[in-house]
């Protein structure tokens, strides 16, 4: 026992500076929690001292609160806190670095901050320890002894905004709502669709109720020029003239209507000839009675008197005023030959307007050209949706396919026709009207289809504009448009009608007459359209919110 004493002593001694060893370990948390006289002495080993609390130790999610650190050192210590320490799990307002107050008294210096925070956390939340550091000033103003000073970490238990501080069960939820999600798309189409449902209705309504009323191009009756000259040559008669008016007057005046019921009645242009010229065209035409000998007296006697202002008596005037009624009396189409004539115009009128029939476009041709303007102008479309899409521009969505009908309003208005009409060989032109094409003589002995191209001229851009204005209505032009072109004569749709053109095949002869153009083509295009279309709304996700 008496070997033993030493190392028992030895290990007494070891344990007692271990104990002392953790005693002062612990020592600077107690006196950062629970400060001691050491504290506020000055004096001490460690001349810096720190306490730090909280404004509030049981705060509330996501309501600020202040945290209070305050320092006691010798007015010979400098003294660094950081600016900004990390505080996480308190998040610190980026625009309020908080307060700083400095006393000194008897030389003590105390510097307290208060650093506004926030528990962005609920349930117990505790601060990181923050190193301060500090450094003594020499007598001779430089850094003498230094070191640092911990913050201790602060805990804090934070309460949830959902349960009230006096009753820790959860607040009662709010009235149920009813959710209610905008379907755009879907208005979208069920607006159209509507459109198209109802210009469907009121188009085949309006064809049935104009039926016949389309394609019975027929002249106005035409008034026999024996009725007008002799109209002309009894107001003359009765108007006192022949009395009263110069001679020269009156005569050229009755030689007047004589020339214009020789043109309208063999057709020849009587007005525009000279008299030896009229009077040669007189010899070969069946005068009926009228002697070749008497109308060149009243010719020479009407030029002497125009011209050469040769003197006439009223009543001479009246002797010529009653051969020309004479010539027109016996010269004068019977009831007969003017229906004859009539029927004849009518037939020529049927002639020239199956010849327009025969270069009119056709149907699937008209579809196929639509197709590929639908397909431009919804690629288009389509571009621009994305660009909408990508970019969260509203507007800039709307616009494209607001644009779409538009363009399909506008897309005929240079060249011959749309893209689609020159992809297709297609061509929108005017012709005479069908009584005008029947009264020239000159070109009656063309037939076929060429003549018929080249009577056709190009449709002014007006007249363009004109033909696709209902067009613009989303839907509702295409399917009213497509029912009157199927319906009405010569596959002429309503804007047709309305500009005055027609749409034909410019590549007519050149084509195999066996080989009949389908409507697959033209349906594939139009399906294109439509995907393209509708890929916006389906694959990039719709119109931006």
């Amino acid at each position: 026992m008496q070997r033993l004493a030493p190392f028992a002593l030895v290990v007494t001694a070891l344990a007692c500076l271990g104990l002392g060893g953790t005693a002062y370990a612990q020592q600077p948390a107690a006196a950062a929690n629970q400060p001691g006289p050491t504290a506020t002495d000055p004096t001490a080993s460690r001349p810096v001292q720190v306490e730090a609390t909280f404004s509030d130790a049981n705060p509330v999610f996501g309501t600020p609160i202040t945290l209070n650190v305050t320092l006691r050192y010798p007015s010979d210590v400098r003294v660094f806190f950081p600016a900004r320490p990390d505080l996480k799990p308190f998040l610190q307002p980026p625009n309020d670095p908080g307060t700083t107050t400095r006393t000194e008294a008897d030389g003590l210096v105390t510097e307290t901050l208060r650093l506004p925070i926030i528990p962005v956390r609920s349930g117990v939340a505790k601060t990181p320890r923050i190193e301060v550091p500090w450094h003594r000033v020499s007598d001779a103003g430089g850094a003498g002894e230094s070191g640092t000073v911990e913050v201790p970490p602060l805990r804090a238990d934070v309460r949830s905004q959902l349960v009230r501080a006096e009753d820790l069960e959860p607040a009662p939820l709010p009235a149920p709502r009813q959710l209610i999600e905008e379907n755009t798309p879907l208005r979208v189409a069920l607006f159209v669709l509507g459109m198209m449902a109802l210009a469907a209705v009121l188009t085949l309504i309006g064809l049935r109720w104009a039926r016949g009323r389309f394609g019975t191009e027929e002249p106005k009756p035409r008034i026999p020029p024996h009725v007008t000259a002799l109209e002309q040559l009894e107001q003359l008669a009765r108007s006192g003239r022949l009395d009263d008016d110069e001679a020269r007057l009156v005569l050229g005046e009755i030689n007047l209507i004589l020339r214009t019921y020789l043109g309208g009645r063999y057709s020849v242009a009587a007005r525009d000839m000279t008299s030896t010229e009229l009077l040669d065209a007189m010899k070969s035409l069946p005068m009926r009675g009228v002697t070749h000998e008497a109308l060149a007296d009243f010719a020479e006697t009407s030029d002497l008197v125009k011209f050469a202002r040769m003197p006439a008596s009223p009543d001479e005037l009246r002797q010529q005023l009653s051969f020309v009624q004479r010539v027109v009396e016996q010269t004068m189409q019977s009831p007969a030959e003017l229906e004859a004539e009539r029927q004849r115009q009518l037939e020529r009128i049927a002639e020239h307007k199956q010849l327009r029939v025969e270069v009119m476009a056709p149907a699937p041709l008209r579809l196929q050209a639509f197709g590929w303007d639908a397909v431009f102008g919804a690629f288009a479309s389509f571009m621009v949706a994305w660009l909408a899409i990508d970019t969260e521009r509203q507007g800039l969505f709307d616009a494209a396919y607001g644009l779409y009908f538009v363009w399909l309003c506008m897309r005929d208005t240079l060249g011959s026709g749309s893209p689609g009409k020159v992809v297709v060989g297609l061509r929108i032109a005017l012709f005479e009207s069908a009584e005008e094409m029947a009264l020239r003589a000159e070109e009656r002995r063309h037939v076929g289809g060429a003549w018929a191209l080249g009577a056709a001229r190009d449709a002014s851009v007006g007249r363009r504009l004109q033909r696709n204005l209902l067009m613009l209505l989303p839907g509702a032009g295409v399917v009213a448009e497509g029912l009157t072109m199927l319906w009405l004569p010569e596959l002429r749709r309503l804007g047709d009608h309305f500009g005055g053109t027609r749409v034909i095949d410019a590549r007519y002869g050149e084509r195999r007459r066996d080989a009949r153009p389908a409507f697959g083509r033209g349906v594939a295009l139009l399906v294109v359209a439509a995907a393209l279309l509708v890929l916006p709304w389906i694959v990039l996700g719709g119109r931006p919110a």
